[in-house]
């Protein structure tokens, strides 16, 4: 052990241009690859009146226990929970209409320049499907969500090249997520206020026939208290006008809850931290980089090394197996050099006829 050693520590110079090559392959790659900005922003969904668990339920406290564990509340609808927006913001349709959004354009000075994200992205495919497709492989790369399940609270994290950049897009997705919220719950809600809407219509045209039915009844047979069979017509129509008006009055109680449902139960985005440009870039971290690549360097320096002393001392004690070695490795280079002249070299073609 000491031997092998005093043999590794001989080899500092195979340590130090190890870790050399590594730390200027790592400034290369710091002034080579472009920068990386991170910007982050958060939001709470407000739910409305949402899913309402039946009292027995909702009184268990194990019950409660594994819906909040879960992200959702009693209360909540589960299209509302922390869990469902994260998996909104990592769907198809959102990152399409991301790709497809416009943005400033940092490259130009001008700052009524935009350019569509998948531009920007510089995505090289003549198929306008293919870059929508490329665009959103390369931005789920770029944006991730992770939520709380205590509070609820979303949050967001966005990578570009660009830190202007970066921060438009993490709040263009929090308003493609509001927006998702308006189109699709408020229509849904939407929906059921006109249909509601639509049978009040009904039952207030079918109140009015019945009405009218009574009253033409009794304008016309004045007497009828004294006619059986007038008596008994009187009562049909009377039982036909009163359930029309429960009817009419029940859709009526319906339809103006429904509108006031229409605007409560839409979750309302609540963005707590909106994204700001980052005035530091997420990578490269100069200081970061180079101490890791001199650990790195010095690590694989010092088994560059501790080889090396194996080796030596492996052909200090088998001198005929260290020969035979250099020799197989002399006829190897030997054979690859001939193998890759004889390729280079021009092929001789097929001599031609003579020409007498």
């Amino acid at each position: 052990m000491a031997a092998w050693l005093a043999a590794t520590l001989v080899r500092w110079r195979l340590v130090a241009a190890t870790t050399a090559a590594l730390v200027a392959l790592a400034t290369v790659a710091m002034l080579v690859v472009p920068p990386i900005y991170r910007s982050r922003t958060s939001f709470v969904a407000n739910g409305g009146g949402g899913l309402k668990l039946p009292g027995s339920l909702a009184g268990g406290a194990g019950l409660m226990g594994i819906a909040t564990q879960l992200g959702i509340a009693p209360n909540m609808d589960p299209s509302e929970s922390p869990a469902f927006y994260e998996q909104l913001i990592q769907s198809r349709e959102l990152r399409t209409r991301l790709v497809e959004s416009r943005f400033a354009d940092p490259r130009t000075d001008a700052p009524n320049d935009s350019a569509t994200l998948i531009d920007l992205l510089d995505v090289d495919a003549k198929d306008p499907q293919r870059r929508v497709e490329i665009a959103i492989k390369d931005v789920g790369d770029d944006v991730s969500a992770d939520f709380d399940l205590k509070t609820s609270l979303v949050r967001l994290t966005v990578d570009a090249r660009w830190p202007e950049l970066s921060a438009a897009i993490a709040n263009r997705v929090v308003s493609l997520v509001n927006a998702f919220n308006l189109e699709q719950r408020l229509s849904r809600a939407r929906s059921k206020r006109e249909f509601v809407e639509n049978r009040l219509a009904e039952a207030q045209r079918d109140l009015r026939d019945a009405e009218a039915a009574l009253r033409n009844f009794y304008e016309q047979n004045r007497q009828w208290r004294t006619s059986p069979s007038l008596t008994f017509t009187e009562g049909q129509l009377s039982r036909q006008a009163d359930v029309a008006n429960d009817m009419y009055m029940t859709l009526r109680r319906e339809f103006e809850s429904a509108r006031i449902t229409e605007v409560n139960d839409t979750p309302v985005i609540t963005v707590v931290d909106s994204a700001v440009a980052p005035r530091r870039a997420q990578w490269p971290r100069p200081p970061l980089v180079l101490a890791a690549a001199c650990l790195v360097g010095v690590v694989l320096g010092t088994l560059a090394a501790s080889v090396a002393a194996l080796r030596a001392d492996w052909a200090a004690r088998h001198p005929d197996d260290a020969a035979a070695l250099r020799r197989a490795r002399r006829q190897m280079a030997s054979d690859l050099r001939g193998a890759v002249a004889a390729k280079a070299s021009p092929r001789r073609g097929t001599p031609g006829a003579e020409i007498l």
